[in-house]
């Protein structure tokens, strides 16, 4: 229907990869207005079909969206452009309207998925709240399959957007993709430009405004982690094979991992069993890779099951596995400062690597963060498991004792 503009290989790489539901976690000014208009007039335009630019606010939308839709009407034979409610209608009866979510009510029962393969941006979603896509918009998508676009940059990771993107990352989530630009990859603004704004800014912002960075404000616990570094699913495989666990009925987590000679470590799997226990858990692991030997749990797990009358230590060793644990459990500050090492060394060295599948972990790797005394923040029950079953074997492994002669704070 309509020419890909001036398309970019990265906006050609999404346009053309697979998804009903793609994500574009981007960097400020990467291009992402364009490319979404591109995305949704990308193909054939059913009659009476309807495709949504949803902004996060009426407003922005027309500021934003207004000159581009008269672009489209001037290009395409057949079109005409209604500013009045942000309408390109074509000559088949097909549309494409700009709407805010700030106003849900025009939002619910306007029939987006009632005719022919719909489309739907959800433009800055990390400013949405999160059930206008939830109750109102994924509804109706339903009844004809209809794709949905997520854009934005991030804001954190108490939103809907971060979630969004784990999902696209999530080699189980079929339906889902998602992609992560830095501003710079964009094509639109000078290099230049993006140093003046990394010597003005402090690095937090900077690398979630032109890197597309989820940043918490808080102090996290493995500082040194960063996606675009650390995430890969081309390592090698290694016939050295080790796990690490947490014992919760909670949230019972596993984590496994690949060493090499090198003294490398790639976490290429995990499983997460809720409402559990360390026998169902073992029978799962035992079951997926039966060629594991050694396991490094938590310390605590040697004095008591969490379902039973014998140790955790003791079910794992029933089953084949060889235990590997300190006799109590080393500091919260020894365990993230080995864990920080391990991910980058001040040498800028990198020796541990996750594979994208590793949802849990990662999640915990960006988000756990530090108490007022340095250790692990646990207030949050859902955070901490993967990190504790990651970091007690890197701590065994790889100790970095943390002078207790300096302050308890880092």
């Amino acid at each position: 229907m309509l020419s890909r503009w001036e398309a970019t290989p990265v906006v050609n790489e999404i346009l053309d990869a697979e998804g009903r539901f793609k994500v574009i976690c981007a960097g400020r000014r990467f291009g992402k207005t364009v490319m979404s208009l591109m995305w949704l007039l990308d193909g054939s335009l059913q009659p009476h079909e309807r495709r949504w630019f949803v902004a996060p606010t009426y407003r922005q939308g027309k500021m934003i969206v207004l000159p581009l839709l008269r672009q489209i009407a001037r290009e395409i034979e057949g079109a005409r452009l209604y500013e009045g409610d942000l309408t390109v209608r074509f000559h088949n009866g097909a549309e494409l309207s700009v709407k805010g979510s700030d106003n849900e009510d025009s939002l619910r029962g306007a029939g987006l998925g009632m005719d022919g393969s719909n489309a739907l941006v959800m433009d800055e979603y990390a400013m949405m709240k999160p059930h206008v896509w939830q109750e109102i918009m994924y509804p109706m998508l339903t009844s004809t399959k209809s794709k949905a676009l997520f854009i934005g940059t991030p804001d954190g990771f108490g939103n809907g957007f971060y979630d969004m993107f784990m999902r696209g990352q999530d080699e189980n989530e079929m339906d889902w993709a998602s992609w992560q630009y830095t501003t710079i990859q964009g094509g639109w603004v000078d290099p230049e430009e993006i140093e003046n704004a990394r010597k003005t800014m402090d690095e937090p912002l900077f690398k979630q405004e032109f890197e597309a960075s989820f940043e918490s404000l808080q102090n996290r616990c493995a500082y040194n982690f960063d996606r675009r570094t650390h995430c890969t699913n081309d390592a090698e495989e290694s016939p050295n094979m080790i796990a690490g666990m947490d014992f919760n009925v909670g949230k019972m987590s596993s984590v496994f991992a690949y060493e090499y000679t090198d003294g490398s470590v790639h976490y290429f799997d995990e499983i997460c069993l809720r409402n559990s226990n360390t026998e169902e858990m073992v029978r799962l692991m035992r079951q997926r890779y039966p060629e594991c030997k050694y396991v490094y749990p938590d310390p605590a797990g040697k004095a008591r099951s969490t379902t039973s009358s014998r140790s955790d230590h003791a079910i794992l060793r029933e089953n084949g596995f060889v235990v590997k644990a300190r006799k109590s459990h080393p500091s919260h500050r020894d365990r993230l400062a080995s864990l920080n090492r391990k991910l980058k060394d001040a040498t800028g060295e990198i020796t541990m690597t996750v594979d994208p599948k590793c949802v849990e972990l990662i999640r915990d790797l960006e988000q756990c963060v530090r108490d007022d005394k340095g250790g692990i923040d646990k207030k949050d029950l859902e955070r901490t498991h993967f990190l504790d079953a990651c970091s007690y074997y890197i701590e065994f492994k790889y100790p970095v004792t943390v002078s207790r002669a300096y302050s308890t704070k880092w």
